[in-house]
Parts: C-alpha cells; sequence; structure tokens
C-alpha cells in the first residue's frame, strides 16, 4: 500500500506512521510538499479543514497513492477561548473521504496577539521561547508532557478508520 501525505514535516510523517503502526498497516508513505491553500496560520474551522483537504487532494493528484492524507493545525475560538486543533483528511484512490481533529490545546491571548500582529504561528512563538527545533506548542506549555506528534498521531487514526475499516461503517 502506497499513502501519500501532504507535506515534508518530519514530526507529521512520523505520527502517520505511528498512527499506521498502531493499525498493523505496512505502507510506503509518501511526503511531498504541497500548498495548503490557505493562510500560514488558519483560525477557524472552516479555513484549517479546507487546508487539510486541499493537502490531501494534491498529494493524491501528484502522486496517485492507495491514500492520501492532509494535516493542518488552526486555531479555532470557542467562547472567546481560543484552542489550536489538528484537522486531518483522509482521501482513497476511489475518491472516499473521513476527516477527524486532534484534541484542542488552550492557546493564550497574548500568543493569539502575537500570531495576529507578526503574521506567524504558534509553534514559531513556541519554538523561539523554548529554543526547540519542533513546532510543538502542546509540548511548550505542558512542560513536555503533551506531545504535538502524539495528537496528530491519534488524529490520523481516527481519520483513518472510515477509510482502513470501511466496511463497519455500512449499515449491517
Amino acid at each position: 500500500m502506497k499513502i501519500a501525505i501532504g507535506t515534508t514535516s518530519e514530526l507529521k510523517v512520523r505520527a502517520l506512521k505511528s498512527a499506521l503502526d498502531q493499525f498493523g498497516v505496512e505502507a510506503e508513505i509518501m511526503p511531498i510538499k504541497v500548498d495548503s491553500g490557505v493562510s500560514h496560520q488558519p483560525f477557524g474551522y472552516e479555513e484549517t479543514i479546507k487546508g487539510a483537504r486541499n493537502r490531501a487532494k494534491e498529494a493524491l493528484d501528484k502522486l496517485s497513492p492507495d491514500i492520501s492524507v492532509g494535516v493542518e493545525n488552526g486555531l479555532i475560538e470557542i467562547e472567546k477561548n481560543y484552542f489550536d486543533v489538528a484537522y486531518v483528511c483522509v482521501i482513497s484512490k476511489e475518491n472516499e473521504e473521513s476527516i477527524s481533529f486532534s484534541a484542542g490545546l488552550p492557546i493564550p491571548q497574548w500568543m493569539i496577539d502575537e500570531i495576529k500582529e507578526k503574521n506567524t504561528e504558534g509553534g514559531e512563538i513556541t519554538k523561539r521561547l523554548s529554543g526547540d527545533t519542533e513546532k510543538d506548542v502542546g509540548k511548550y506549555f505542558s512542560n513536555g508532557k503533551i506531545k504535538r506528534e502524539e495528537l496528530l498521531k491519534d488524529a490520523i487514526l481516527l481519520a483513518l478508520l472510515k477509510i482502513l475499516n470501511k466496511e463497519k461503517y455500512k449499515k449491517p
């Protein structure tokens, strides 16, 4: 099986590999740099899922894999609070689509203000503050207890369910 992922981010590729390992699926993972077609830092569900879908579709079109995965993190506002949420879109070569999302990490208003003022990402801010090499907001705010890779793995795993176990999603 060949699985494309619309990114060259090592962290996202590791998360996909970890999700496939948990499923017991052996696959050739094909990372490819693609454009999300949305803002550098998406805000809101619609823009964020659009970015994930665009990444999955472009990787599918360019590489013709069995399955294509798109991952996009965005900032979602709920009751005047912001959360960093990863949205995942998985598309099969038969054009079946499944989406999922990660748990939302609470993001403080000072960071939202800086993101908007400097047109940057939360991950870039936490890289600067922590000296870490990867964009990992969860790791920064949780003192290393919550890692972005794990959150992405779980979201990818959930999005893969409908594609890899499609028979269970049909009415018996």
